[in-house]
């Protein structure tokens, strides 16, 4: 109960205790019998529990006597009565455990009503002295149920955090048609008083018979209607919870959660102080609260990081979605309010609606307290749980900015408790929704049987096992799509796998020349495989690749292994492969070995089909993403880099050349004759000179050289470091290897090579400037040696004889 709510019954008391006080003081006694009457019947009424039944309890008719006591007696006498057919009907109610203040402040309330129904009765008799009984008990009963009713609404408010406006209407304005009956019934006996007993008896008994009658017919048809609607909201309960079950399977705990959700919330709540209605209304909500994820994509809500803003929008949407789908259900009490407002917060920070403070439902912000709590320490697929203490401090950390603090501070003197008794209810394998919240006093009431599901089913297991399945194959296909590099892709595609498929050895073969070749290796056997290949229709995988069939658990000693470790390849005991059948026919194999015997399960296989078309349609994507980065950075022709390669390699040398103070030599290539080739040869001739040029240029190159075409007839070569010998052996060389070629192509010498040389740092700082010196010294080669052939060598700068003495 909140403090407001105390400091309100606190008042009451001290007013009425003042009243009672000094009535004692002037008490007087008066028509005895008739007080003895009126104390008899109250006493049997409220211990036979004749009583109107309301939101908050039952009114006993008792209160009939209380009128006829304000008409007939005076007001000590009615005080008397009242009080002590308020103690009994309290003390009836509340059976084992007498709640005293409660007692205290409801006797409090009759006896204010009754101070107020007196004075009220005694001005209008006065005024009115021969029609006043009339007149003067209707406002009487009118102004008793006012000041009796209006404190006990006030001080639900207050202790529910409700409007009272709501609570008054919902709860206790239906009950005064009752007193304004029970007004008419004081009359008649007021009336009767007068007559001989025997004939009071006469007309009173019977009447009184059958108001008795009419009541417990009354409360008997209620009690079956009543029954019969919570035994259709049982069965209403049943079939969303197991429709809960199902959205909450994401893994086999999702059982636990419910309980521990339903048993924390129903727990505080009465800790709180909640009545049995809106208990039942947060039972409910605590294993319905999520059911509106059905409307979010999986993909988000088991996603391990930190959500997008975009992401966060789409999640934001479940609170509505199911509170939309628990109002069709129809409860016969408010459970889809909570369900809206469980992700509100006490700063109005939250959403859907951005309600605040006391705006939010009490029931909600006891739920969004309780669901913080077993977040916290319970595993989550992108952390592990937090110590229990821990995550209480967390909650308390957030009390007064997203949670509210006066339940925060109740949930932080009973969250121990109410976890021995979340544990107690499911141990060895039974748990209960609909288990009776903890008496936090002492945990030892035995929780009730609950229609719903009380064991784990074993459709959660396969409900989790989809939903897995489900989000790997989100993960694989994120992977998929990650990068046109080959290489990368499946480099995380291995390690992913390793993450569901017990596998030692991942090889992916792919499909050339109509032979399947050991592309992609992963694990322990990398030179077991390394250089495999096989034909369509060789070995396991060929078989598999040939036929379009996966294989499981197969042996793998049908793999073409011959003159490769076979001490290695005995300990393969079992291989499971697909084919990667895309949609130019079958671009590969993926198969993986393990070393123990059919470790490989039908569900791993499903997993690999189920990926297998979009790992082939990625390994096509990729195989043409490789070819069409070849096709840009080298030459068609000769399969040599193209000027766009050069010019990147050359600045990459450059910069490295610079950093280490090294030297870096180009020699720019040109054929002479080349043009007399295509005229008298032809151009395809001329194609395959400059095909076998390349190809000698590459076989003339250290491992360290580039060598690439420029255009044309022209090559270009970067050597790093060669010293004045190399250089002049490496002319000689390729003079050589360019005649050769010609002559073997022609039959006959038809062309020869000019060079250009330029060195870094001496002819320059630039790839551009290199390779302009370059070209300039080429062509100074190229007219010294038709000068040469012509017999002229006058005028021929000096660099170039010491070119040609090279």
């Amino acid at each position: 109960m909140s403090s407001k709510a105390r400091a309100f019954q606190a008042i009451i008391l001290v007013l009425a205790l003042a009243m009672a006080v000094r009535q004692g003081l002037t008490w007087t006694s008066s028509n005895d019998p008739a007080f003895l009457a009126y104390l008899a019947l109250t006493v049997v009424t409220s211990l036979l529990r004749l009583g109107v039944p309301t939101a908050a309890g039952t009114i006993s008719v008792g209160f009939i006597f209380i009128l006829a006591s304000i008409a007939q007696l005076n007001l000590g006498q009615t005080l008397i009565i009242g009080v002590s057919g308020t103690v009994i009907h309290c003390m009836r109610d509340q059976k084992n455990r007498v709640d005293w203040l409660s007692l205290a402040f409801q006797t409090a309330v009759v006896v204010l009503g009754i101070e107020a129904a007196n004075a009220a009765y005694q001005r209008i008799y006065g005024l009115l002295p021969h029609g006043g009984v009339a007149a003067a008990l209707p406002l009487a009963g009118t102004i008793l149920f006012l000041v009796t009713a209006f404190p006990l609404a006030a001080t639900t408010a207050l202790s529910e955090r409700e409007l009272l406006r709501r609570v008054w209407q919902n709860r206790f304005l239906w009950s005064l048609p009752y007193y304004l009956a029970g007004a008419a019934l004081a009359g008649l006996l007021t009336a009767v008083v007068h007559l001989p007993w025997w004939q009071t008896a006469v007309m009173i008994l019977p009447l009184l018979f059958l108001v008795y009658r009419s009541y417990g017919l009354q409360i008997d048809s209620l009690s079956r209607e009543r029954l019969h609607a919570e035994e259709l909201a049982s069965l209403q309960l049943s079939m969303v919870e197991a429709l809960a079950l199902a959205v909450e399977s994401k893994d086999s705990s999702a059982l636990d959660h419910l309980h521990r959700m339903s048993t924390y919330a129903v727990g505080l709540g009465r800790a709180v102080g909640l009545r049995d209605e809106q208990l039942k209304a947060l039972r409910a909500a605590a294993v319905l609260h999520d059911i509106g994820q059905v409307a979010v994509p999986d993909h988000i809500i088991m996603k391990p990081g930190r959500l997008t803003p975009e992401e966060y929008e789409r999640l934001k949407v479940h609170p509505d979605v199911g509170a939309d789908i628990i109002e069709r259900a129809h409860f016969p009490y408010a459970v889809a309010p909570i369900v809206r407002a469980h992700h509100e917060r006490w700063d109005g920070s939250g959403y859907p609606r951005g309600l605040k403070g006391g705006a939010i439902p009490l029931e909600a912000r006891i739920l969004a307290a309780v669901d913080t709590l077993i977040a916290l320490s319970s595993d989550r697929h992108y952390r592990r749980a937090l110590p229990l203490d821990k995550s209480m401090a967390v909650v308390c950390a957030d009390a007064g900015r997203g949670l509210d603090p006066d339940v925060v501070a109740v949930l932080e003197k009973t969250y121990r408790k109410l976890e021995e008794h979340s544990r107690a209810t499911h141990s060895g394998g039974k748990r209960t929704f609909g288990a009776q919240a903890p008496d936090l006093s002492a945990l030892a009431a035995a929780p009730r049987d609950n229609p719903a599901l009380v064991e784990t089913p074993a459709f959660l297991a396969t409900i989790a096992a989809a939903r897995r399945e489900e989000q790997s194959l989100l993960e694989f296909t994120q992977i998929l799509g990650s990068s046109l590099n080959l290489q990368e892709t499946l480099t995380a595609l291995a390690r992913r796998f390793r993450r569901q498929i017990p596998y030692d050895t991942m090889v992916v073969f792919l499909r050339r020349d109509n032979r399947l070749h050991a592309s992609f290796i992963e694990g322990e056997n990398y030179a077991l495989f390394n250089g495999l290949s096989m034909g369509l229709n060789e070995g396991l995988s060929g078989v598999v690749a040939f036929t379009r069939k996966p294989a499981l658990n197969a042996d793998p000693a049908a793999e073409p292994m011959s003159n490769r470790d076979l001490e290695a390849f005995a300990r393969l005991r079992s291989a499971l492969a697909v084919p990667l059948d895309g949609p130019e026919g079958v671009a590969g194999v993926l198969t993986f070995y393990s070393e123990r015997r059919d470790v490989f399960a039908p569900s791993h296989l499903g997993l690999l089909l189920a990926i297998a078309p979009k790992l082939a349609l990625t390994v096509g994507n990729a195989l043409r993403f490789r070819e069409a980065e070849t096709q840009a950075t080298y030459d068609f022709l000769t399969g040599l880099p193209n000027a766009a390669s050069l010019s990147q390699h050359l600045r990459n040398e450059l910069a490295r050349a610079a950093r280490n103070n090294a030297r870096i030599t180009i020699l720019v290539c040109d054929l002479d004759g080349f043009k007399q080739v295509n005229d008298r040869f032809g151009h395809l001739a001329g194609n395959k000179l400059l095909q076998a040029v390349g190809q000698g240029l590459k076989d003339l190159c250290r491992e360290y050289d580039f060598v690439a075409r420029m255009g044309g007839d022209e090559f270009v070569m970067v050597l790093p470091g060669p010293t004045e010998d190399a250089l002049r052996l490496r002319r000689r060389r390729l003079c050589a290897m360019v005649e050769n070629a010609g002559m073997d192509l022609c039959q006959e010498r038809t062309v020869s090579l000019s060079l250009g040389v330029a060195h870094f740092p001496d002819d320059g700082l630039t790839a551009e400037n290199l390779l302009a010196v370059a070209d300039s010294r080429m062509y100074e080669d190229k007219s010294y040696r038709r000068g040469l052939r012509a017999g002229i060598t006058a005028g021929l700068p000096p660099a170039q004889v010491h070119l040609d003495q090279l």
